[in-house]
């Protein structure tokens, strides 16, 4: 993370602006760190200053950083041009923004997209860490009537498949690098022909980050069409005997097991496993039921005003836990009597959300952005109310 350090900081009257960056304002917590809000263009993100024994860190805030990243280390030589800062350490280059992700034909998309935007004329098909992009690219080409979403979160992985759809001139595929364990949550039951997981890491040391488990799979076969398949393709004999011990108890659906089935199009790692003859196995399920339709809820958000000195009053550090979720109040900052921020981390234990409170004229909102509207966020947001309006 982009940061700067100095032995001496008298921090100036906020807000204040230096080039395109407007520095809001500063909100300090009971450790001694502060966040200054600030934004470039359309764009809003805190930096972090934390005072250390002898000496300043100023850095950009892990849970609110945007791309590219030369718009932190830009707001980062502003904040030490603004205070004449004398640095004792910099890791920043100011720089143009060169290095943005290059997607022409409006590929990539964030989780937001599919809860609104999404059509759902086609049907679609879905890849879990889709790699390289040759399985992907392949199917898009040979099903141009299907409407393809990979999901996968290597940088380089998306790049090369943004930009072999525009050289393929490729219309059939969207891209989210949004986490696939809660990515299913977004779409409409009944909706989906295939998922394919190929090559997921196994986690043999870490087995609660696998993407496999009862959660997916069921979360999957609700939005998997009757006769829909999700297929799990490994050469990790310890997870094709973990997916298939998971997959049976589904006792409703059908469970099929293949071995060194060959594929029209491969991965080089594959292609590697094959001339080492290590065995490929194939586990797929099969959905058998229609779902019911799932109750969509809007974006959580607060619809009553708030006094924020009553809430610090009465904050503490502290979790609320529940069957499938849980609620982290971590950190509260003063912006002044009536305004201010809570840290938090919610929703399902394996797939958490780190978000801040933003208490400002009596009003709520999550940052960096609102909650996505699935179950284990929608329990979280209503404790999280019992807390602020009781």
């Amino acid at each position: 993370m982009p940061n700067i350090q100095t032995k001496k900081l008298e921090l100036i009257e906020f807000p204040a602006t230096y080039h395109d960056y407007q520095y809001k304002y500063i909100a300090s917590s009971s450790r001694g760190e502060k966040l200054l809000f600030t934004t470039y263009q359309d764009k809003s993100f805190f930096l972090q200053i934390i005072q250390r024994d002898s000496d300043f860190l100023i850095k950009g805030d892990k849970l609110t950083r945007i791309s590219p990243v030369t718009i932190i280390q830009n707001a980062l030589e502003g904040f030490s041009k603004l205070h004449n800062l004398e640095l004792t350490f910099s890791n920043i280059q100011s720089k143009p923004e060169n290095n943005r992700l290059k997607d022409d034909l409006g590929i990539l998309k964030n989780a937001f997209y599919f809860t609104k935007d999404f059509k759902y004329d086609k049907e679609i098909w879905i890849e879990v860490g889709f790699g390289s992009g040759r399985h992907l690219l392949h199917q898009a080409k040979e099903n141009p009537h299907i409407q393809f979403i990979g999901l996968e979160i290597h940088r380089p992985s998306i790049e090369q498949v943004i930009k072999q759809c525009k050289l393929q001139n490729l219309n059939n595929i969207l891209i989210s690098d949004f986490d696939a364990r809660v990515f299913m949550q977004l779409i409409h039951v009944n909706s989906v022909g295939k998922v394919f997981v190929h090559f997921p890491v196994p986690w043999d040391k870490k087995p609660h980050r696998r993407v496999i488990s009862k959660s997916f799979i069921s979360e999957t076969l609700q939005v998997l069409k009757p006769n829909g398949t999700l297929e799990l393709r490994t050469d990790s004999e310890n997870y094709f005997a973990y997916a298939y011990d998971t997959l049976q108890s589904f006792e409703k659906f059908d469970v099929q097991i293949r071995k060194n089935h060959d594929l029209k199009v491969t991965s080089k790692y594959e292609d590697r496993w094959k001339r080492q003859e290590k065995n490929i196995y194939d586990v797929i399920l099969t959905n058998q039921e229609v779902s019911k339709d799932k109750v969509f809820t809007n974006f959580l958000t607060f619809d009553q005003d708030v006094d924020f000195s009553k809430i610090k009053n009465k904050f503490t550090n502290h979790i609320i836990r529940g069957d499938d979720y849980f609620v982290h109040f971590e950190d509260i900052y003063e912006i002044d009597n009536n305004s201010g921020i809570i840290k938090l981390s919610l929703g399902a234990y394996e797939k958490c959300e780190h978000k801040y409170l933003i208490f400002k004229d009596n009003k709520i909102q999550y940052f960096p952005s609102v909650l996505l509207p699935i179950e284990q966020n929608f329990k979280s947001h209503q404790k999280i109310k019992e807390f602020l309006y009781v």
